[in-house]
């Protein structure tokens, strides 16, 4: 958390966009990264992202991917889709300034993301929205306080509200809810002095969750109930399944990146290990799962001082690891819901 989630030419948002943010859907318990030991890793013996790494195969699962994309600028990415197979790869946004963390609406016809104008700091980022063809652009952030910015917009299940994080003075940043279409801004919750609180995204039931300090929390909307749902972790990016059975994390103490159940229990699944032969500068992953369930996107979360990842796709259970085609400056997947 995405999350993602700048530059070295912005650094004042390096610290948040280091940590992705990625996205989750659903409740996790005090054990949700916890389990036995994780299974033996299915990923090639020899890096897959390095000069003679061994050539992976086309995706075979069906599906459109939202992404931020440095191809063209590393200090200004934009929005693209593109199939899982490498086709149909379409630009959606071409500002001058940044655009990141991009969200699907739960209904597959918008996009949410966050722009960085040019020439400005991390407290000036704007949240827009835009139909799935690119067109539409809407800002939705113009009743953010003055000196504040918004990052890591993502949707809530019924499409009704937003949930972001709003910068105030790094690391400090408030989870904030609005409604869909930019009104009604409310504060769920203040950090005071806890550092580095980012990536909220909802579960189910309508509760939000963020990453604080490598460890998950849940708030509800109105700011009641904040609990620690992991402890003394070190996760860097995760997404819950669909079905809220199963968590994707990145554990820089186990320097994988793991499927584990969601709430405690059995072994866990090895996705990348070690996530640096892949994603090999600031190797910070942010997942997302397919609608349903079977397979993960995996790419960079971090883009400091890179131009991304490739844009990994890999089964749930660990096997048949591909990379998209054409796709070497990935950032922050988010899957089209069906």
């Amino acid at each position: 958390m995405r999350n993602h989630w700048g530059s070295a030419s912005r650094a004042s948002v390096t610290v948040v966009l280091m940590i992705s943010a990625f996205v989750v859907v659903a409740v996790l318990a005090l054990a949700a990264c916890g389990g036995s030991d994780a299974t033996p890793s299915t990923s090639p013996t020899v890096a897959a992202s390095g000069d003679g790494a061994t050539p992976l195969p086309t995706p075979t699962v069906a599906g459109t991917i939202a992404f931020s994309n440095r191809a063209a600028s590393e200090a200004n990415p934009d929005i693209y889709v593109v199939n899982a197979d490498g086709t149909g790869l379409t630009q959606l946004t071409d500002d001058p300034g940044g655009d990141d963390h991009p969200s699907w609406s739960p209904d597959g016809q918008k996009i949410v993301y966050s722009i960085l104008p040019p020439g400005t700091d991390s407290w000036d980022c704007t949240v827009w929205v835009m139909n799935a063809d690119g067109s539409g652009k809407k800002e939705l952030s113009k009743q953010l306080p003055k000196g504040c910015g918004g990052v890591w917009p993502t949707w809530s299940p019924d499409g009704k509200h937003i949930a972001f994080s709003m910068l105030t003075t790094l690391p400090s940043l408030d989870v904030c809810v609005m409604n869909a279409d930019g009104s009604g801004l409310k504060r769920v919750f203040t950090p005071g002095k806890m550092k580095e609180v980012f990536g909220p995204s909802w579960t189910p039931d309508g509760r939000i969750l963020f990453l604080k300090d490598g460890d998950i929390f849940s708030v509800n909307p109105d700011g009641s109930g904040l609990a620690p749902l992991t402890k003394g972790r070190s996760i860097r990016g995760y997404a819950l399944s669909p079905d809220g059975k199963r968590i994707a994390v990145h554990d820089l103490a186990s320097l994988r990146a793991e499927v584990a159940a969601a709430w405690g229990g059995g072994a866990r699944v090895t996705l990348l290990d070690p996530v640096s032969d892949f994603i090999t500068y600031d190797p910070f992953v942010a997942p997302a799962w397919t609608p349903d369930g079977k397979a993960l996107a995996l790419a960079s979360a971090s883009d400091r001082g890179s131009t991304g990842s490739r844009l990994y796709i890999v089964n749930a259970d660990g096997s048949g690891l591909s990379a998209v085609p054409g796709i070497d400056h990935a950032l922050e997947p988010a899957w089209r819901p069906e």
